[in-house]
């Protein structure tokens, strides 16, 4: 994905970063827009590390380390902090792996809109000690011979995407 600065770079991109929302603005936000997430398949210990979710959405699934895409950052570094915040790991060789949306009818703030995301997935290869954050829980390592167990239990933008990011796990 390219990335453009406005005004032909005469305008630090600096200049957009933005506090976080107070919790009532973003549940407003939540329940009316589309919310722009990053999401990262990160090879770690042989496979590529998957994590199961704590609160809405996705609760209880098996999910990629990501989030949402903080403005004023460029993505890839924003990228990197989100997985940094969520699980410790430094990120290495980035690779675009495409994008997708999901659609849940579940949502964290209890608005009854659910949760709608547009969502550009990555591969990565992570180092460090895994460290999850307060959300996330029960790291699992999915491999090329483990895959067939879970297949039938991935939400399917999860399932259609780690079979891309399988294909660069390097050995």
């Amino acid at each position: 994905m390219e990335e453009y600065t406005i005004e032909n770079g005469s305008v630090p991109i600096d200049a957009l970063k933005a506090p976080f929302m107070n919790i009532a603005d973003y549940t407003k936000a939540h329940e009316s827009l589309v919310i722009f997430c990053h999401d990262v398949f990160i090879q770690y210990e042989g496979g590529l590390l998957l994590v199961k979710r704590k609160n809405h959405p996705g609760m209880d699934e098996l999910w990629p380390i990501g989030g949402r895409v903080q403005r004023g950052i460029p993505t890839e570094l924003s990228l990197r902090e989100k997985t940094w915040a969520e699980a410790h790991l430094e990120l290495e060789n980035i690779i675009e792996l495409g994008c997708g949306r999901t659609y849940f009818s579940t949502d964290p703030f209890g608005h009854g809109k659910g949760t709608d995301t547009f969502n550009l997935t990555y591969f990565a290869q992570g180092k460090g000690s895994l460290n999850l954050d307060d959300v996330h829980e029960e790291p699992f390592i999915i491999t090329e011979k483990t895959y067939p167990e879970v297949q039938k239990t991935l939400h399917p933008y999860v399932k259609d995407f780690l079979e891309k990011a399988l294909s660069h796990l390097t050995r």
